[in-house]
């Protein structure tokens, strides 16, 4: 059986938006983004258990383009 690894400390996502923030303002960051990333899950839960999903769908349909973004 294969072992689950634990997390790591400082998340990758956070210390490449964050170069030069120090141990403890990573960690912080860490946390906070693991709880607002638990919240979406569980809106994400919440919203299919009651089927509600294509609610919120943004995607376009096959024929349709995404605009693509030009700064000025």
């Amino acid at each position: 059986m294969r072992k689950i690894k634990e997390p790591p400390e400082i998340a990758d996502i956070v210390r490449y938006f964050m170069p030069d923030a120090n141990d403890e303002e990573l960690k912080e960051a860490t946390i906070n983004f693991r709880d607002y990333l638990a919240v979406l899950y569980r809106i994400f839960l919440r919203l299919e258990a009651e089927g509600r999903l294509d609610e919120i769908r943004d995607f376009p349909d096959n024929n349709d383009k995404v605009n693509e973004y030009k700064p000025d």
